[in-house]
């Protein structure tokens, strides 16, 4: 990958904001229930795009290399509120992709581990 996918302590909390916030949405799309709740999730992942940018930059990067789907995206499509149940199944689908992919950067290690020299030829290993 040539994006940097190492985080630091801070980026690792704003990511967790993220992960919490597209979550409340979700479940309070899928419960049909148009709470406060949801709207100020709507507010918190607005107010992070706003503050973060660059790390929703990067992630977006990530996720394009890697077939995941962009919380960047995700964040701007949010706008739109669905007008069919395909349409909602399909932003709930995006709405819990979005964070298992977040999770999954916030689960890699905090530095770039070392590749050793004599590492094993892909062709051989058995797992």
């Amino acid at each position: 990958m040539s994006v940097r996918m190492v985080f630091t302590a801070t980026e690792r909390e704003k990511l967790g904001v993220l992960v919490n916030n597209f979550c409340i949405y979700t479940t309070q799309l899928v419960c049909g229930d148009g709470s406060a709740l949801s709207t100020r999730a709507l507010v918190n992942l607005g107010k992070a795009k706003k503050e973060n940018e660059d790390l929703l930059k990067r992630l977006d990067e990530l996720a394009r290399e890697s077939g995941d789907e962009s919380p960047l995206r995700l964040i701007e499509d949010l706008t739109r509120v669905p007008t069919d149940v395909a349409q909602m199944l399909t932003l709930v689908r995006r709405c819990l992709a979005a964070p298992a992919f977040i999770g999954h950067c916030m689960a890699q290690p905090t530095t770039q581990p070392q590749i050793p020299t004599d590492a094993p030829n892909q062709e051989k290993r058995l797992h």
